[in-house]
C-alpha cells in the first residue's frame, strides 16, 4: 500500500510557478461574519409556513450553518434560500414561493421535535450544500448565471405543521464576503 501525500487545491495553487493567489474566502484568509436569527414557533403553524431567519449578501461564502430548536410537539422543516424581501432589484417585499431559489438548498426534513443543535452543512444526508460550495459565492453555489447583487434570505419552510409548540428556533450562519 502506497503512502499518499495529497495537496488541497489551495496548497497546489500556492506551490505553483507562478504562485496562484486564492481569493479571500475562497481559500485565502478572510474575516468571518456571523448572523443569528431567532424566531418563536407559532402553535398551529401550517405546512408551507415560512420563518425568515437570516439575511446574507448574495456574494457571501457560507462556511457554517447551525440550527437548534426548543422541542416542539411536532413539525418538520426544510432550510432554503430565497431572494430577500427588502424590495431591492424589483424583488417582492413579501415572501412568495416564487422568491425561492431553492426551498431545500441547505437542508430538508429537519425535525423540530429535538433540541439537539445541528450542524446543517455537516450532515451530507440532509444538506445538498456540498463541501465544494463552501468556497463559492452563494449565488454561484445556488446555480445562478450571475450575481443578482443584494441579499438572500435563509428561510425555514415547514413540511409538517407545528401543532402545539411555541418553542424558540435559532439559525446561526457564519460566512465571509
Amino acid at each position: 500500500m502506497a503512502v499518499d501525500h495529497v495537496k488541497s487545491t489551495i496548497i497546489t495553487a500556492l506551490d505553483a510557478t507562478p504562485v496562484v493567489q486564492p481569493t479571500a474566502g475562497e481559500g485565502a484568509p478572510a474575516p468571518l461574519k456571523s448572523v443569528t436569527g431567532i424566531a418563536t414557533g407559532i402553535a398551529s403553524s401550517s405546512i408551507d409556513a415560512t420563518y425568515q431567519m437570516v439575511r446574507v449578501p448574495s456574494n457571501s461564502k457560507i462556511k457554517n450553518l447551525s440550527f437548534q430548536t426548543q422541542t416542539q410537539a411536532a413539525g418538520v422543516t426544510d432550510i432554503g434560500l430565497y431572494y430577500a424581501t427588502d424590495g431591492e432589484g424589483n424583488r417582492p417585499t413579501s415572501l412568495l414561493v416564487a422568491a425561492a431559489i431553492s426551498r431545500t438548498f441547505f437542508a430538508s426534513a429537519i425535525a423540530l421535535t429535538t433540541t439537539t443543535r445541528q450542524d446543517v452543512l455537516g450532515n451530507p444526508i440532509a444538506s445538498p450544500y456540498t463541501p465544494d460550495k463552501r468556497n463559492m459565492p452563494l449565488w454561484q453555489a445556488a446555480g445562478l448565471a450571475s450575481d443578482p447583487g443584494g441579499y438572500f434570505d435563509i428561510v425555514l419552510s415547514l413540511t409538517t405543521a407545528i401543532t402545539t409548540g411555541t418553542g424558540i428556533m435559532v439559525l446561526e450562519c457564519t460566512y465571509t464576503d
